[in-house]
């Protein structure tokens, strides 16, 4: 298989900075200071983590469990089907929407009821159905989504965060799921909600959900989030906010200054950092030789833009590196945007980026050298004449049976007609 290689490039930055001279000179950066016992804080953008203190340390996530509840919630896309509470959703106590047994709402009004109000009993009635009747079946789908995104330290036993065994998750993996959550604009319209009114059996006032997101009547740029709180977990909160297209998400877990400590946070991303593109989606980056195609190299683009987010005026434009890792070749046939390597963006000796490579377009099978060729067809062929002439013998042989069963028939009936004293004479004649 083909050896893998790196081709390296020192590059300036596509986008100019006029400003960078004049920067160039500020003072380091000031990293903010937490109670949080474990925090990070990335951008949503490029993936790069921004911020980190013990962020890959397994703890307990109390209710920001729920974040992954209601992205399956969306991603089911039944938000509308209704659904039937059980009487052990109902059970379900401590954070509550006070559902009852036998009520029916909506997917998307439970999907309100685990974010606004972080609902216990809410996120099981969500688990159930989802789950068709077993909340085991849902949690197991949570457990496949936490490997399909990667994140190697959390696993989940139930759908809420109430104290279980087996049940951790960290900083870094929760701020991650929020980032895969908030792609969805059904999420992030959940999410942002500070108020909402769903309907409650047997009332005629409708229960009244408010967000227990504080940043979202605190911070103008906040946007969804999630909190929890268990004595095991402390106090806890994933969040994020944007400003000037950019998105920041921030996981604080066990603070004693939540609020503080996630605004801060997220301040700091977002004026700390800004992001710079270095490669644009569908840039030509290189090329791979192929075999046996019906072009001899194909073209290797990314896929995306190429984003690294960069400390204002911190940047040492001249230790910004771009590295194409691509194979020494291909053999066809190859398929628009078929993965073919990868980029790796370096600040000096930090990734800041490693984005997939693909093939910019199909390559199909083409002719074949003679050599390759003649090693295919020869023995084809060989069989080929071995088998028709051996069919042709048989066919010969049988055909030859054939007629001389048919002159003996012949013969014998010749001999039948004759006169008895006929075939005496002519026995005697032979």
């Amino acid at each position: 298989m083909a050896v893998q290689f790196a081709k390296a490039c020192v590059a300036g930055l596509i986008v100019a900075w006029s400003s960078f001279a004049s920067v160039a000179s500020a003072n380091p950066m000031a990293y903010p200071q937490v109670k949080a016992q474990a925090a990070v804080v990335i951008d949503a953008g490029s993936g790069q983590v921004l911020y980190e203190k013990n962020a890959h340390i397994q703890r307990a996530p109390a209710s920001t469990t729920k974040i992954m509840t209601s992205l399956l919630a969306v991603e089911s896309g039944r938000l509308d089907e209704w659904v039937t509470i059980s009487k052990r959703a109902a059970s379900v106590g401590e954070s509550t929407i006070y559902l009852k047994e036998g009520e029916r709402l909506t997917l998307r009004d439970l999907t309100y009821g685990v974010l606004l109000n972080s609902g216990n009993d809410a996120s099981t009635a969500v688990a159930e159905y989802l789950g068709s009747g077993s909340e085991a079946r849902f949690v197991d789908a949570m457990n496949r989504r936490v490997a399909e995104l990667g994140l190697r330290h959390t696993h989940f036993s139930n759908p809420h965060g109430l104290p279980s065994e087996n049940h951790y998750s960290s900083a870094y993996d929760l701020a991650m799921i929020l980032r895969e959550a908030s792609a969805y604009p059904e999420w992030r319209t959940v999410a942002q909600t500070r108020v909402k009114r769903i309907p409650f059996k047997g009332k005629a006032d409708a229960r009244l959900l408010r967000n227990h997101n504080k940043l979202l009547w605190r911070m103008p740029e906040a946007l969804g989030g999630k909190t929890g709180y268990t004595v095991a977990a402390g106090r806890c909160f994933v969040g994020s906010a944007r400003r000037d297209g950019r998105l920041v998400i921030e996981s604080t877990l066990g603070s004693s200054e939540l609020w503080d400590d996630s605004q801060r946070l997220l301040q700091f991303g977002l004026s700390a950092f800004e992001n710079v593109t270095v490669v644009r989606r569908g840039e030509i980056v290189g090329t791979v030789p192929i075999q046996a195609g019906s072009a001899r190299v194909v073209e290797v683009v990314a896929p995306r833009d190429v984003q690294v987010s960069v400390a204002r005026g911190a940047l040492d434009l001249q230790a910004l590196q771009q590295v194409w890792q691509l194979p020494d070749e291909l053999r066809a046939p190859v398929d628009q945007n078929q993965p073919v390597g990868q980029l790796v963006v370096r600040h000096g000796a930090r990734v800041l980026q490693t984005v997939p490579l693909v093939a910019a377009q199909a390559v199909p099978l083409g002719m074949l050298q003679w050599g390759s060729l003649s090693s295919l067809i020869f023995p084809g062929v060989g069989l080929a004449g071995l088998l028709t002439a051996t069919r042709i013998v048989l066919r010969f042989r049988a055909r030859l049976r054939a007629r001389r069963r048919r002159a003996r028939a012949r013969r014998l009936q010749a001999g039948g007609n004759a006169h008895p004293s006929t075939r005496k004479s002519v026995r005697r004649a032979s």
